[in-house]
Parts: structure tokens; sequence; C-alpha cells
């Protein structure tokens, strides 16, 4: 395992998020549109040209209208000790995109309705360790989900199972979880995470999308490799929280031989572009742009590199703005998970319309909270295609 380096430069760490169209009417106010391309980078367009004074008309011309990309993160507030902070305000923050400032369109907190999918590793490796998982129903509907949110659940294995679709009924999601069984030695986390985030597409724009997962870490098994997994939670804006499972120390100390590239490597059916031609060139635009390594923040508070993230998990939490808790150790998994609901619940929500766009690529979200003592966690940024002439 490789040993963490505290990064001593920046205080502050990003998170992933792929910009969502938007029509913004003369004040360029954004409002929020479903791509019509599950998971896929949107494609953008420049102001529509409004008819000069001399043209001839009989009809009277609409107002200027553009396309515009509307950026939106959740950010994760705490001080010097660990607590999150509750009470700043709009004028506390400032947002960087590739290192320039942006003006807020958006601030508030963080409190729309919730899509949570449970994600649980339940194969016989970590088999004694799921009667940890089945008694959490009530934790989760009475801490996290609240009187709006839903929630469904995802067991992997050897196969990707979905044991239950969203629902808001306590009782199922009880039910669900204490029916859980072990299945196979495969850990196919990528293949689920992936699944989880294709059920939360579905979901309406107004909700939050979040993944709580419970699994060791590692995967081994499946045909999603793991830059798909950061490029399609980003892109959908879905955040990552992770709690481990520790069987033996041994399994977290070796990490698996990852497989050979799988059909979905390769494969020109995945998501593109509205107009784009799903050919190899096409989908190599798109999926090919390299994960850059970013500062993230882990579960201790402390800023290290993402490329000696402890875990997959770890990774992709860091990268969609979540947080990965290695394993209880002293305290228990429903502590552990409350603490996840707690800081879910006590974000803000950032949104911004990026003045960087002639920049292909990955885009860095940095925000910057002026109040001493004050460190954040937000998403490392966004992946960003521009349009083919």
């Amino acid at each position: 395992m490789p040993i963490r380096t505290p990064h001593t430069h920046r205080t502050l760490v990003g998170s992933l998020g792929l910009p969502i169209l938007a029509i913004v009417v003369m004040s360029l106010v954004p409002a929020r549109a479903q791509d019509s391309v599950t998971g896929a980078p949107p494609v953008f367009s420049g102001p529509q040209k409004k008819p000069s004074a001399d043209t001839p008309t009989s009809k009277k011309r609409p107002d200027i209208r553009v396309q515009s990309a509307l950026v939106t993160t959740p950010v994760t507030a705490m001080d010097t000790s660990g607590e999150f902070v509750y009470d700043l305000s709009e004028q506390d923050f400032r947002i960087l995109d590739n290192g320039v400032a942006q003006r807020l369109e958006r601030f508030a907190p963080a409190e729309r309705p919730l899509a949570v999918v449970i994600v649980i590793q339940a194969n016989r490796t970590v088999a004694a360790l799921l009667d940890q998982v089945r008694p959490l129903g009530p934790v989760f509907s009475g801490l996290m989900l609240g009187p709006q949110g839903q929630a469904a659940v995802i067991a992997y294995g050897d196969r990707i199972n979905v044991l239950q679709d969203f629902t808001s009924d306590s009782d199922q999601l009880s039910s669900t979880l204490r029916g859980l069984t072990p299945q196979g030695f495969q850990s196919r986390l990528n293949d689920a995470l992936s699944r989880a985030v294709a059920l939360l597409e579905k979901r309406p724009n107004t909700e939050r999308r979040i993944i709580v997962a419970f699994s060791d870490g590692f995967d081994a098994g499946s045909e999603t490799q793991g830059d798909e997994v950061v490029r399609r939670a980003t892109g959908s804006e879905v955040s990552i929280y992770g709690l481990g499972f520790n069987p033996v120390h041994a399994l977290l100390a070796k990490r698996p031989e990852l497989p050979p590239p799988g059909p979905l490597d390769t494969n020109v059916t995945r998501p593109l572009p509205p107009g784009s031609a799903p050919t190899p060139t096409a989908s190599a635009n798109v999926y090919d742009t390299p994960i850059p390594v970013v500062d993230i923040m882990v579960a201790t508070g402390e800023i290290i590199r993402s490329a000696v993230a402890s875990s997959l998990l770890e990774f992709y939490a860091g990268y969609t703005g979540g947080v990965f808790y290695s394993h209880w150790k002293k305290k228990t998994v429903e502590e552990q998970l409350s603490r996840i609901a707690s800081e879910i619940h006590s974000q803000y929500e950032l949104a911004y319309v990026p003045d960087t766009l002639a920049q292909a690529g990955f885009h860095r979200i940095e925000v910057q909270v002026r109040r001493p003592g004050v460190k954040v966690r937000v998403r490392a940024g966004y992946f960003y295609q521009p349009p083919t002439p």
C-alpha cells in the first residue's frame, strides 16, 4: 500500500462535475436541463445572432438566447477540529475554474431531495461482515434520506444484482438489506458503480445523486475501467461515499491484479455527445482524455495526491467530492454512516457559468474560503469537449 504524503501547498480541494446544459435569456441566468444522452458530455454552442436593425421582417424578433454550461458542486466546510461549519455566507466563498475566478450564479444550503444507491460487496470473501450492513435500513431512512429521499440497493460479487429499485418505504429498504446473501468470490466494484450511476442518471435533476458503497475498495473481474467510472460519475453529478470492509488486513495490503481490457473499452456504443457519430474516433475524443492527478481530502482531513489513494473507492470519492472510511476501527459502521449522513446534510451548493470553455479537457475546480481555519471538500473538476464544427 502506498504511503500517503500530505500535500502542504494547498488547503483546498476540488471535485469533478460535468456541466449541465442550460438556456439563459438576456440576463444569462442559467436553468438546468436534462442532457439527451445519458452520462455523456453535453455539446455547447455560442449565442445566436440577433438580426440587424435594417433586416426586413414582419414579425417581432425574439430575445437573444444562448446555450451555456452551468457547473454545480456541493461543498463540505470543516473547521480544524473536523466539525462541520454551518454559518458561511456567499461572500465567504471564491470559486475558480482552471485557476480563473468565476461569478457565482447560485449559492444555497444543499437541501434538494436525495436519490441514493446503496452498493454492497456481497461475495463470500466478506460474508461474515454482511451482518454489520443488514441492520442499517433505519439509519438510512432516519438520518440520510429524510421524508423526500429515495434509495435503491445493488449487491455485487460475480454478478451485479439490483435488489431494489428506488423507494421511500423504510420497511421495504430494511427488508432488502436484511435479506443480503453472499455469492461467488469476484469483486466487480467498477461494474457495480457504473450500474449505480446508470440508475441515478434516470432520476430528476431536482435531486442530489449519491452512492454509498460498502466494499473492501478494490476491483477484480469488472469490464468497466476506473477512468470510465470517474468520467461517468462526474458527468452525472454523482458523489461517491465509501465504507470499507476489512475482513483481513492482507486484503487491503495487496491490491488485486486488474483484469485485461474488456469489451466496454473498445465498444463504440458508449454514450457520446448529441450529434456525434458512434465511431471509435468520436468515442476516443470523449473518453480518452487523461484523468489528471489532483489533490484530494481524505477522511482524516489531510490532503493527499490522488495517485496514492489507498483504494479505488478512496480514489473515486476524492474525485467526486465524497469520502472513504477505510474501516470502522474503534467506531461502529452505524457511527461512520451517521457521519456521512451529517456531511451530506451540512453541505453548501455552489453553481457558476464558466468563462473558460475555450479550453478543452479537464477543468479543475477550486473553492477558497476566506474564513481562517476552514477547509473544504468539493468536486475535483469536470471534463469538457468542445463541439465538433
